[in-house]
């Protein structure tokens, strides 16, 4: 491992991160560089559940890209793994084969269960709090955990993310009182099929994109505590703007201003069905946990 440097490439269904790690022997770690390339993945699998050929040179591109910043730095110690879109897809060993073909890298593909797991590990090493709800809505799966006493009890990985509920309920260049009703229905009936969920009445934390947007287009900015009705006018103002205004908004990047409602509302939604006393943001993501699983637990650094 040349220099303490370790690289993990996240391949999800919104977009493929890399990012390099420099560990120390403290069970320490930074972030040294980072890239990510906005790729839309679920929007490529076809009527036979098969990402596209298209889809799969979109990977291979990006990766190709990412092999030419590990290769700087001399990284021996690369981490691939991928999510729901590769997990969900028909011809995922063809697209792992091929990967591991043409670059540097190769991935592994999470079950429901690890990716849950992994997003409450970075929470619960990186935050003071006891109990919680975990949320963490990617493009095209929803994972959600339980934990109390930092031991998680429940978890649960939905089928749907920011991206696919945008396709489903919200996509228009203007979003109207109907859709946004449909959308908030599916997910309480979602929501409501785990029992644990209803009236939890523990804190929800948010992590991964759509919980980083809402934190960043809140009035508050540097505080990372929301209050539910601080999320319902920020959710109304977001619905009261047509896509191509939604940007003007603060802290709202371009590349999620058609994705932002549905985000928003899967947070809002579950508050609503736990009676969460307030939303937490947590910057820590599912790349957290895999550090402090695959490297820091371990003492892999002497």
């Amino acid at each position: 491992m040349k220099n303490n440097l370790v690289a993990l490439i996240d391949l999800g269904s919104n977009s493929i991160r890399l990012v390099l790690y420099k560990l120390d022997n403290k069970g320490n770690y930074k972030e040294v560089e980072k890239a990510k390339v906005t790729v839309r993945l679920i929007n490529y699998i076809n009527i036979q559940k098969k990402v596209t050929r298209e889809g799969i040179n979109l990977i291979i591109d990006t990766l190709l890209g990412f092999q030419k910043i590990t290769r700087s730095y001399g990284i021996s110690c690369v981490i691939g793994f991928a999510t729901a879109v590769i997990r969900l897809s028909c011809n995922q060993q063809e697209i792992l084969k091929e990967i591991e073909n043409r670059t540097d890298f190769s991935f592994r593909v999470l079950s429901e269960y690890e990716e849950a797991h992994y997003g409450y590990i970075g929470v619960v090493h990186s935050m003071d709090i006891y109990e919680g709800i975990t949320i963490d809505t990617g493009g095209g799966s929803t994972e959600i955990t339980m934990f109390q006493d930092q031991k998680m009890v429940h978890y649960h990985s939905f089928p749907f993310g920011s991206v696919t509920l945008n396709n489903k309920f919200t996509k228009a260049e203007q979003v109207n009182d109907k859709q946004v009703a449909r959308l908030r229905s599916y997910l309480l009936t979602q929501y409501q099929s785990l029992s644990w969920l209803e009236g939890a009445n523990c804190p929800v934390i948010g992590i991964g994109g759509s919980a980083r947007s809402l934190a960043r287009i809140s009035p508050k900015k540097t505080i990372s505590i929301l209050k539910y009705d601080e999320i319902k006018r920020i959710f109304e103002e977001l619905i009261s703007l047509p896509m191509n205004k939604r940007t003007k908004i603060d802290g709202l990047s371009n590349k999620r201003k058609d994705i932002i409602i549905p985000g928003v509302q899967t947070i809002l939604t579950l508050m609503e069905v736990t009676k969460a006393p307030h939303f937490i943001y947590s910057e820590t993501t599912i790349r957290d946990g895999v550090v402090y699983e695959e490297f820091i637990k371990k003492d892999v650094i002497t």
